[in-house]
């Protein structure tokens, strides 16, 4: 599953945006975590298991989609 972190942190890089901005997409999309574990989740130090995926592949695809405009 890294490799949905590993495309969010891609995007990022690419877009030039900020993390929070990722953040920002992501609770829209219902999760439910805090920024700090967002970071934490994204940089791959906390598992897999204890993440909303939906939310975040709802956010990554929105970004991608934003950077192909």
């Amino acid at each position: 599953m890294d490799d949905l972190r590993h495309t969010a942190r891609h995007l990022l890089q690419r877009n030039d945006l900020g993390l929070i901005d990722l953040w920002i997409l992501y609770w829209n999309h219902g999760g439910r975590c805090h920024p700090f574990d967002f970071d934490a989740f994204i940089h791959e130090v906390l598992p897999v298991e204890w993440f909303d995926i939906g939310a975040l592949q709802c956010a990554v695809q929105e970004l991608a989609l934003e950077a192909a405009a």
